[in-house]
């Protein structure tokens, strides 16, 4: 996917999904029973006090006359996001068994930055061959999504966009009725406008998840995934920044299942991830000395809390804290790549 070569804009996915989704209805009419449609719509309200992940370097630098001009473009480190979110599912059987068929929408409106503003739409089917398998397929797109201001040797720094494209699919089976396993592959091709073509990217993740159920009211889940990108600079004397990277994720987390107010439904649930990367480059450029031998190390924190209202509305709470630090031969950047954030949500989900 080459934005100077492919155009692909919003309006085609989006045109493409949808017809997508109408050819999958037409198919399932022919073929199954209690076809039926179910709309879910979502909003949450997140305030999150680092929102491009800067380092204490760069916030430093901020108020700082004397940087170049144009190395920040945001109005405010930290902002509200309202993130509207509708999904359009189609729920049929095809030879016995459920299909799924599915239309995901999500707005991110940034209060403060219009900058960081963007959509993403997602369309999926989710096929069952009997009640402890199912496999399903997801197709997703992001346009414009804005990263951050990035440095170019031609014209200095300038806002850098990209498109992403991602396919992922994954099958699902319950063993017995304490473990259930997940695998699931997904591909993501990242494309950035032309002046920063050197850092397009395209992803492989290969995921294993175990799922334990205890008791009724009490779920466990351990993930490990293996990722692995190759950047456009990789093989390429053209250009002079290397962004391929390997990468591990260890995720744990725990949900229960409660009863709140009235005896509705209450859920409280905690995860803990881990990632580390690792840059693959070998390109000794002034460009590349921000990844040549470096190491990252991320962990995540977020913690949960839903409580149903009625049978068609909730509403929660949910806190994520992110910090990465960084292993690199050139110690003097490292104060420029190393960030820390904390974001609040709030959860408002009715189902109509």
């Amino acid at each position: 996917m080459k934005r100077n070569n492919i155009k692909i804009k919003s309006g085609v996915i989006t045109g493409l999904m949808l017809a997508g989704l109408v050819l999958f209805l037409l198919a399932g009419r022919a073929f199954s029973k209690n076809e039926r449609f179910a709309f879910n719509f979502g909003l949450q309200t997140v305030y999150d006090d680092n929102i491009l992940d800067y380092s204490d370097a760069d916030l430093d630098l901020l108020d700082d006359p004397s940087v170049p001009d144009n190395r920040y473009s945001i109005k405010s480190t930290d902002d509200f996001i309202f993130v509207p979110e509708l999904e359009v599912i189609y729920k049929s059987q095809l030879a016995g068994h459920s299909l799924h068929t599915g239309l995901v929408g999500r707005y991110y409106y940034y209060s403060e930055n219009d900058i960081k503003r963007y959509f993403r739409i997602e369309g999926y089917f989710k096929r069952y061959f009997n009640r402890r398998t199912y496999i399903q397929g997801t197709i997703g797109y992001l346009p414009d999504y804005y990263y951050r201001n990035s440095y170019s040797s031609t014209v200095g720094y300038q806002e850098a966009k990209f498109d992403k494209i991602f396919l992922e699919g994954k099958l699902s089976i319950k063993l017995n009725n304490y473990f259930t396993t997940n695998f699931s592959y997904l591909y993501a091709d990242k494309d950035f406008i032309p002046l920063f073509d050197e850092r397009d990217i395209k992803e492989h993740e290969f995921q294993g998840q175990a799922v334990y159920y205890p008791a009724k009211y009490w779920k466990s889940w351990f993930l490990y995934s293996f990722i692995t990108a190759f950047g456009a600079g990789a093989n390429s004397i053209q250009y002079r920044r290397d962004t391929s990277f390997d990468a591990n994720l260890l995720t744990f987390g725990s949900r229960l299942y409660l009863k709140g107010l009235k005896k509705k439904s209450f859920e409280l649930a905690g995860q803990v991830s881990y990632k580390i990367v690792y840059f693959q480059t070998s390109k000794a450029t002034v460009e590349d000395r921000y990844r040549l031998g470096r190491e990252d190390s991320h962990w995540y924190l977020t913690l949960m809390a839903k409580h149903a209202i009625n049978s068609k509305f909730n509403v929660g709470v949910n806190f994520k804290k992110t910090n990465k630090t960084v292993n690199l031969p050139a110690q003097e950047l490292i104060g420029f790549l190393e960030s820390s954030s904390n974001s609040v949500y709030l959860i408002l989900d009715y189902s109509l």
